[in-house]
C-alpha cells in the first residue's frame, strides 16, 4: 500500500499512546510505501516540544524521540512544500474551512496529499476532523484510532 501520513499519526510511532500499535504496524510493514509532507518534520518537532512543556514527556524522551525521528524520516518519501501545495491548501481552506473547520497545517497536509496521490493511496491521520474532510474530497482514509 502507498500511505501518506500526517503528523498526528507519525507522532504515535515515536511516543507510546493510543494508536501507537496500529501506526507502528503500518510503518513497519515492509511492503508499505510511506509518504509525508516536508511539513511533518517541523510539525513533529513542535508537537514533541508541546508535550514536553505540558509535562507529558520528560527531556530524555523528547531527545530520544527527536533522534529516532531523524533516523526514521530518512526512509520515508518526503514531498517538499511548494507554492502549488500552498495554493491547493488555500483552496481547501476556502472550501472546507468555514463549515468543516479545516485548519491551516491540516490543509497543507491534505493539499500535498491531493496533489501527489493516486486514487489507490491512503491518507493516514488520527485527527478525526481531518479524516472527515479527506473523505469528503474522496480520499481513502485510515484513522488508527478508529475501532
Amino acid at each position: 500500500m502507498i500511505l501518506f501520513f500526517d503528523t498526528s499519526s507519525l507522532v504515535k510511532f515515536f511516543h507510546n499512546e493510543e494508536g501507537t500499535e496500529a501506526v507502528t504496524g503500518l510503518l513497519n510493514f515492509q511492503e508499505n510505501e510511506i509518504w509525508v509532507s516536508e511539513l511533518a518534520r517541523l510539525e513533529f518537532v513542535s508537537a514533541l516540544h508541546r508535550r514536553f512543556r505540558n509535562k507529558e514527556i520528560d527531556e530524555k524522551i523528547l531527545n530520544e524521540a527527536i533522534e529516532g525521528f531523524e533516523v526514521e524520516i530518512a526512509r520515508f518519501n518526503m514531498e517538499p512544500l511548494s507554492h502549488v501545495i500552498v495554493l491547493e491548501a488555500e483552496n481547501l481552506l476556502k472550501r472546507y474551512g468555514k463549515e468543516h473547520g479545516l485548519r491551516t497545517l491540516d490543509a497543507l497536509h491534505l493539499g500535498c496529499f491531493s496533489l501527489i496521490s493516486e486514487s489507490y493511496w491512503l491518507f493516514v491521520s488520527t485527527d478525526e476532523n481531518l479524516c472527515k474532510v479527506a473523505e469528503h474530497i474522496g480520499a481513502k482514509v485510515i484513522n488508527p484510532l478508529r475501532k
